[in-house]
């Protein structure tokens, strides 16, 4: 018997093994009343498939810069999460094969930026951390959304001009109103002094007229 075949399968018993870990995250994505699903893949390269995992959103343009949205674990006995993230904003997760689904809700207009999902390998060792390429979450103002302060300026101005201009609309009109009353109240006092008096009646003699003349 040959000793090289079983030579090789020693060495390959002892030859070391290449862990890697990957993440793939689309290039864009469109939510929908200030919610959206991100899915972030993964391709771990190693002896053992990872037993625990950790997913973490960020949000940020640039890595250095970014801000950490929601975190949670996954295990074989959990494979699903929800928690609150910064100010309104809600993550759940769930895991799959190859790929986290995540579904982030309570997002505004203003949220539109870049996010990056990062997945560590917690367990076995060794300890893997990478993160996806980025993916721009588009966010579109859903109505009744807050303005932006230089619309909410705007709108103030508009409706300080409108109660002005109604305002002396209204002066206005109860000036014209006092005034009609004031001219009736001095016809009034008019016919009732000069009422009660009599017209006098000439009557004429024939004195100085031509009544006297036969």
């Amino acid at each position: 018997m040959s000793l090289s075949p079983l030579i090789f399968l020693c060495l390959g018993l002892y030859l070391p093994v290449w862990n890697a870990l990957k993440v793939t995250q689309p290039y864009r994505v469109v939510g929908f009343r200030g919610e959206v699903e991100l899915f972030c893949s993964y391709h771990h390269t190693g002896r053992h498939e990872p037993e625990e995992l950790r997913v973490t959103l960020y949000q940020g343009m640039y890595r250095e810069e970014k801000q950490e949205v929601c975190t949670s674990f996954f295990t074989h006995n959990q494979t699903s999460f929800q928690v609150e993230g910064g100010r309104e904003v809600r993550c759940r997760g769930q895991l799959g094969p190859g790929r986290v689904n995540l579904t982030i809700s309570g997002l505004r207009g203003n949220d539109t930026d870049l996010y990056y999902c990062g997945i560590e390998v917690m367990y076995p060792p060794p300890y893997l951390r990478t993160f996806g390429n980025g993916t721009l979450l588009y966010i579109p103002e859903e109505p009744g959304c807050s303005l932006p302060e230089a619309q909410r300026r705007s709108d103030m101005g508009e409706t300080s001009v409108r109660l002005a201009l109604a305002g002396l609309v209204a002066a206005s009109i109860l000036m014209v109103i006092s005034v009609i009353a004031f001219l009736l109240y001095q016809v009034l006092q008019r016919k009732r002094r000069f009422g009660g008096i009599t017209p006098m009646i000439s009557q004429n003699d024939g004195r100085f007229g031509y009544g006297n003349f036969q």
